[in-house]
């Protein structure tokens, strides 16, 4: 992966990010150098620093230890599945530690159903509250009136969506995160393992589709508010990761990829609901054409 890949990469993080972003990726990193190892002086210097992060100082607040242990949870299966399947590209070990470890939390939350409502408060108050402090310092600004009641109620409208779709936003992020922590530990320690591949490599197995599919049922079928929720949540999951997969999809069948990249990047800026629903059926449409493969064989 080049630099501006893993700027990218960073981006995604700090714009999807429901926990604190730097924690999930220190956690990961410091947690990948004192399992396989770290190598270098900059590289020792990184772990510490990450471990500074990772650990920091105890909150006041339960939302300090709910983010504390999700990354350390989300880093053990991450770690177990690494030395299980070292072999697996990256994004499968990264989808499959995703998997169980959601798989443990239910565990825990079926046991004590109440603890969800208790999370799910936590999270929204502390959404609520980025979003007041954010527009608190706006109101400080020598902006018009007006403008500060538009931006608030947009902001407040996207908190609201926040707050829905948090489980979602929550696994996107993590494996950015994942992602930017695997980067940064294979740059450094210098080990011969599976390092990233670059976006025009993106791909997923296609049997995932059936989480789109079972998402939309959810959402179509009368079977509660819980379950209405779980639906919105697969199926913003899953069209996010199918986005993606049309943007490696049209990178490649472009031929010239600096061409691709500028062309998506004006495409978003100006046409972005179009751009996105084309890179979803594109990116979705490839479980059966698999594009890039036909490419492949024509060149």
């Amino acid at each position: 992966m080049t630099g501006a890949g893993a700027t990218g990469l960073l981006f995604l993080v700090l714009l999807l990010s429901v926990f604190d972003a730097g924690v999930v990726v220190a956690t990961c990193f410091f947690g990948l150098a004192l399992i396989f190892g770290m190598t270098g002086w900059l590289g020792f210097a990184v772990t510490l620093v990450a471990g500074i992060i990772a650990m920091g100082i105890p909150g006041v607040d339960s939302l300090w230890y709910l983010e504390r242990s999700w990354s350390v949870l989300l880093f053990g299966c991450f770690a177990t599945i690494t030395m299980f399947f070292p072999n697996c590209i990256f994004l499968e070990r990264a989808i499959g530690t995703l998997c169980m470890t959601l798989a443990i939390v239910s565990v825990f939350f079926l046991l004590d159903y109440e603890s969800w409502y208790r999370v799910d408060e936590m999270i929204n108050q502390g959404i609520i509250s980025n979003v007041n402090r954010s527009l608190d310092v706006f109101r400080q600004m020598d902006s018009i009136m007006i403008i500060q009641r538009d931006l608030s109620a947009t902001a407040l409208q996207l908190a609201g969506y926040q707050s829905r779709l948090f489980p979602a936003l929550l696994g996107l992020s993590s494996l950015a995160s994942m992602a930017v922590a695997w980067w940064g530990y294979i740059g450094l320690s210098g080990k011969k393992l599976k390092s990233l591949m670059g976006l025009s490599e993106f791909k997923f197995n296609d049997h995932l589709v059936w989480c789109l599919i079972g998402g939309l049922l959810f959402l179509v079928s009368d079977v509660g508010e819980g379950w209405s929720r779980v639906g919105e949540n697969l199926v913003f999951f899953m069209v996010s990761l199918y986005v993606l997969r049309g943007a490696a999809v049209f990178l490649v069948t472009t031929g010239i990829l600096f061409f691709g990249k500028v062309s998506l990047f004006l495409g978003l800026i100006f046409l972005a609901p179009v751009v996105l629903t084309i890179a979803f059926l594109i990116g979705l449409s490839d479980t059966w054409f698999d594009y890039r493969n036909r490419v492949r064989i024509l060149s």
